[in-house]
């Protein structure tokens, strides 16, 4: 048993002289300084070593600028400098490519920037070098290919060049050859892009130039979006007036925006005073004195896209007007914007004083970010620019395949005559009953172009359209209409040549009114009653406003023939004056309407509210009494 003792305590103190021993070599290999010999240059040649890395340095230095003014693109790729709608036209030929484009982060990785340089260094050396005219002393010859490498650290961009060089003297005796030549550009340009990076990805999370946007508009008293409003004449607006407004707004406070984690000009207070009147309830607190002046840039134009400290750079936004910006509103009909106003049959009043409208917005517009580092360039400072799209649909940000496809289209044959080589075939299909739909008319939109495809027929034991596209457009639309099913669209994405496009089928229903009383007496309108019965779809853009009694032989209502849900809004007006109406979240299922013909709608009747208080004061037991299931709409 001794024996044994001896041998254990002998392989534990094996182990440990073994731990010992690689932890020597770890700290000599990892932790102390490693040596290197230093690389003896002949001191004959040093101005020449000298020279090209002088030239790789200029040139490196010139690649570093030219992708900061390009977002990271040393030289703009073809695909993107003939794209019109893949970069910002900023000045001149200067293009600044986008990061985000057709739902897909487009921005250069930093491998790609690394190479860019390397690749830009080696194609002009030469001509930099200009054969070496500056050296008569010498006959320089030169072997083999220029070949590059880039490191893009923290501090600064390493550029290393393998390029061989003879060098003799006049007699033509070699003196020495040499190869490598390594330059340092004092940029942060590894720092600069992760804090780039880190606001395009938050961007796409979080959409907060898109909310920002939308807030904009809604403060703005000029821009309609949804109101009741009681007047007895129409209200108007110009779509093209409101996209001027729109404009003004972004350019003038997009750059108030402040970026957090960055350098940014401080607000009036400390942070902590901002945080406490977030804290309030505005609705049961009393109203606070001393609230700061910049609140709102504080609540709205504080953005915080990044978690690391970038405490020494700057960072901006801005939008310029030139820049161009595409808006399409609904309703609309061409450039006019109009209230529905409910009127009266002129044997019964002379006008009908309430004015309802609900507008959505679609709006794509392009965005600048410039981040400066004052450190760089040995603290001459330096400029890292890049774009991306703000991208708004139906009043909600929207970071996927979105573009606008109902700006007023027209036709274009030059563009409509390019044909992809490749066959596309579209398929469309009830969304109900997964069917295929014939007499489908297919057309194909980008931008400001629209081109007919034609119809889906019978062809191979199913209704299709076997089509070639335009092949100027990039992820254009693809559009199906046809009479009984709400208009259906569907990106092309270009390595799928099948395209599948599902229809939502409409039924028709006659509608009527049924007002009912503090009692639950139910009766139908009286001669001198009118109802503006307003439907908002949730599901898709199948809004519907209708008046009852029905006029201008608008006398039904089309709803989807399947599971769907909406927002109802019904307002019962008595000459020019507001007595009841009803609000519900409206749920249908394809069960309830089939075989069905007919909806009763249902909606309180309160009496005539005359005054300002009183419209108040019906809007909020409307508000407060919404969803009642005694009164939602029945079908027959």
């Amino acid at each position: 048993m001794k024996k044994r003792g001896q041998v254990t305590v002998f392989v534990i103190a094996g182990i440990l002289i073994l731990l010992v021993f690689l932890l020597f070599f770890y700290i000599r290999n990892e932790i102390m300084p490693k040596f290197t010999p230093e690389v003896v240059v002949p001191q004959e040649i040093a101005p020449l070593k000298s020279y090209v890395e002088d030239c790789i340095y200029n040139i490196g230095e010139d690649a570093v600028i030219r992708l900061g003014m390009q977002s990271g693109y040393v030289e703009i790729p073809e695909e993107i400098a003939m794209n019109p709608q893949a970069y910002i036209s900023v000045g001149g030929p200067i293009k600044l490519p986008y990061w985000y484009l057709n739902g897909i982060d487009t921005s250069p990785k930093l491998s790609d920037i690394q190479s860019q340089i390397s690749d830009y260094v080696s194609e002009n050396l030469k001509s930099c070098l200009k054969n070496f005219s500056d050296f008569d002393e010498f006959i320089i010859e030169e072997k083999g290919d220029i070949n590059t490498k880039t490191v893009i650290a923290e501090e600064e961009v390493i550029i290393t060049t393998d390029y061989l060089l003879v060098i003799k003297n006049r007699k033509g005796d070699k003196i020495t050859e040499w190869s490598l030549y390594t330059t340092s550009v004092p940029v942060r340009l590894k720092r600069i892009y992760r804090l780039a990076k880190g606001i395009m990805n938050a961007e796409n999370k979080d959409m907060f130039l898109e909310k920002t946007t939308i807030d904009l508009m809604a403060l703005d008293p000029e821009i309609p979006f949804t109101d009741l409003v009681f007047s007895c004449k129409r209200l108007e607006w110009s779509k093209l007036e409101i996209e001027q407004a729109v404009k003004e707004l972004l350019y003038y406070n997009l750059p108030k925006i402040r970026i957090d984690k960055t350098d940014y000009i401080p607000f009036l207070y400390d942070p902590i005073i901002y945080k406490k009147f977030q804290r309030i309830d505005i609705e049961k607190d009393p109203m606070p004195k001393d609230i700061p002046d910049d609140i709102y840039e504080y609540n709205h134009f504080f953005w915080a896209p990044v978690s690391e400290n970038f405490e020494d750079m700057k960072a901006g936004i801005r939008y310029m007007k030139d820049w161009g910006l595409e808006l399409y509103a609904r309703p609309s009909d061409g450039d006019v914007m109009k209230s529905n106003m409910v009127e009266g049959a002129p044997k019964y009043l002379s006008m009908f004083c309430i004015n309802m409208y609900h507008f959505t917005y679609d709006v794509i517009y392009p965005v600048e970010i410039a981040i400066r580092d004052e450190k760089s360039f040995n603290n001459r400072g330096y400029v890292f620019r890049f774009a991306f799209p703000v991208l708004i649909n139906h009043n909600q940000g929207d970071r996927s395949e979105f573009g606008i496809t109902k700006l007023t289209p027209y036709q274009d044959e030059g563009f409509c005559d390019e044909l992809t080589e490749e066959d596309y075939i579209i398929n469309v299909r009830d969304s109900r009953t997964k069917d295929d739909i014939n007499n489908v008319s297919i057309s194909f939109n980008c931008i400001k172009y629209q081109c007919n495809l034609g119809f889906t027929k019978p062809e191979a034991n199913r209704h299709r359209l076997k089509t070639k596209l335009p092949s100027a457009c990039i992820n254009g639309i693809v559009i199906a209409e046809k009479q009984g099913f709400l208009r259906a669209e569907k990106q092309v994405i270009d390595e799928k040549k099948d395209i599948l496009i599902m229809m939502d089928p409409l039924k028709s229903f006659d509608f009527s009114v049924m007002k009912v009383d503090s009692t639950g007496y139910k009766e139908g309108l009286g001669i001198d009653e009118k109802a503006a019965i307003y439907i908002k779809s949730l599901n898709n853009s199948n809004d519907v406003f209708r008046t009852y009694p029905a006029e201008d032989g608008m006398e039904e209502i089309e709803l989807i023939e399947n599971d769907a849900s909406y927002y109802l809004e019904i307002f019962l007006m008595k000459g020019n004056d507001l007595t009841g109406g009803f609000k519900a979240d409206w749920k249908l299922s394809y069960n309830e309407i089939v075989g069905k013909d007919k909806i009763i709608f249902y909606v309180y009747d309160r009496g005539v509210a005359k005054t300002d208080d009183e419209k108040v004061n019906m809007i909020k037991f409307l508000n407060e009494n919404s969803n009642n299931i005694d009164l939602m709409p029945k079908f027959e």
